[in-house]
């Protein structure tokens, strides 16, 4: 069997984390969403997130995330760029991938901490 190396600079988290969303607004441009939609991701790491929608987003859309992390007390609020959208399968929903375009390194080193405790 060939040896894969892995291509991704951090580790995932399998994990399910809720989460919310809105597609981001600038300032001046149009009125700011009011709602956020809540998600279930799938897997994040450091660099970004991986999750199911019911409908499609637009491909480089930046969204406003907040995700909640269950062992911290704090949400971690960020900004991810949509950068893969995966087509339905037959009953199923939009599969989208996320890089992390603006977030704290303080929160990249949160989530980097449960991923190493993750795969202990």
């Amino acid at each position: 069997m060939p040896n894969r190396q892995e291509r991704r600079k951090y580790r995932r988290i399998e994990t399910p984390f809720m989460a919310r969303f809105r597609v981001k607004q600038f300032e001046g441009v149009g009125t700011p969403l009011p709602f956020w939609d809540p998600v279930t991701i799938k897997n994040i790491s450091a660099g970004g997130t991986y999750f199911y929608y019911k409908k499609t987003l637009g491909l480089d859309s930046l969204l406003d995330l907040k995700i909640y992390v269950p062992t911290c007390t704090s949400v971690i609020n960020c900004v991810g760029k949509i950068t893969r959208i995966d087509e339905p399968k037959a009953n199923t929903m939009f599969r989208i991938a996320t890089e992390f375009k603006e977030i704290d390194e303080r929160e990249k080193e949160k989530i980097n901490t449960i991923a190493r405790e993750a795969s202990v």
